[in-house]
């Protein structure tokens, strides 16, 4: 991650989780255009978009847990 979309990260995650959102949804739609139309692919390279999947999906659930956690929650947010 570049500098700047790093400090971008730190200062706004739920931003940050928004567009992780908004880009997995994109890479969903298009997983599911090469499920309608499928095409050749070397057992190689579906390995590795298998390995970039799962490290995608990882990063999403991580981020979210990161969100839920005290140290992230606005001023006054689940403060009683």
């Amino acid at each position: 991650m570049e500098p700047s979309q790093e400090a971008a990260a730190v200062g706004n995650p739920q931003e940050t989780v928004a567009k992780i959102d908004q880009k997995a949804l994109r890479l969903s739609a298009l997983l599911r255009e090469i499920d309608n139309h499928p095409i050749e692919l070397p057992p190689e390279l579906v390995e590795r978009l298998d390995e970039i999947l799962e490290m995608l999906a990882c990063r999403v659930a991580a981020t979210r847990a990161l969100l839920r956690q005290p140290a992230y929650m606005p001023h006054g947010v689940g403060v009683a």
